[in-house]
């Protein structure tokens, strides 16, 4: 498999439950500011939507969009228990996260990292606000979403967690999403992850 990834961005979630589910993989480097691949071409011929993540799978067919990948990622070892089996509630609930988190906190982060969308951050930061704190309280007294098992859900709730400093924002107002982080850092598929994208001196 192949995945095209930005660094730092939602394709991050991605490359960590790679490395969690153990699954080989090459990793392409999309350059967001100079809209360049480590690999000949554009990305919209990879992508046609223009953005990653894109995993490419050994049969050439492509996924995109984080939640679906990471589902598919989460499938195809079973035995990690990266999510519960398909159709039962829990799987539901895994869904909720990931929805939950790709509408009401990924998207609301947009107006804080393009310059063209600042005007839309008062309007936008209320509602973020509310969704963090939603999270915040998610992971109070429970150290993954899921409960006692990591799941692929973590592995993006992680990834936004990660946008809330460089956003401009006091991650102090969200003491529980501090110690999710930390505690999901300690893990070494996301160290590893984090060092392959550069990404480690951030923390």
């Amino acid at each position: 498999m192949k995945l095209y990834y930005a660094r730092g961005a939602c394709s991050l979630s991605v490359h960590i439950a790679l490395r969690e589910a153990g699954l080989a993989f090459d990793l392409v480097k999309y350059d967001i500011p100079k809209a360049t691949l480590e690999a000949p071409g554009k990305i919209q011929d990879v992508n046609v939507k223009g953005y990653v993540p894109v995993l490419v799978l050994d049969d050439g067919q492509r996924l995109t969009e984080v939640a679906v990948v990471l589902q598919y990622v989460a499938d195809r070892v079973p035995d990690k228990k990266l999510a519960p089996p398909a159709g039962t509630m829990e799987r539901y609930r895994l869904q909720e996260w990931l929805n939950f988190t790709a509408t009401e906190i990924h998207k609301l982060f947009w107006p804080f990292f393009h310059e063209a969308a600042a005007p839309e951050k008062p309007t936008v930061e209320p509602r973020l606000r509310k969704s963090l704190d939603f999270a915040d309280r998610a992971v109070a007294e429970r150290p993954f979403l899921m409960g006692e098992t990591f799941t692929v859900a973590d592995c993006y709730l992680f990834n936004v967690v990660n946008w809330i400093k460089p956003a401009g924002l006091d991650v102090a107002a969200w003491p529980h999403l501090r110690d999710y982080r930390a505690r999901i850092l300690e893990r070494p598929a996301v160290r590893a992850a984090m060092e392959a994208e550069g990404l480690l001196k951030r923390v």
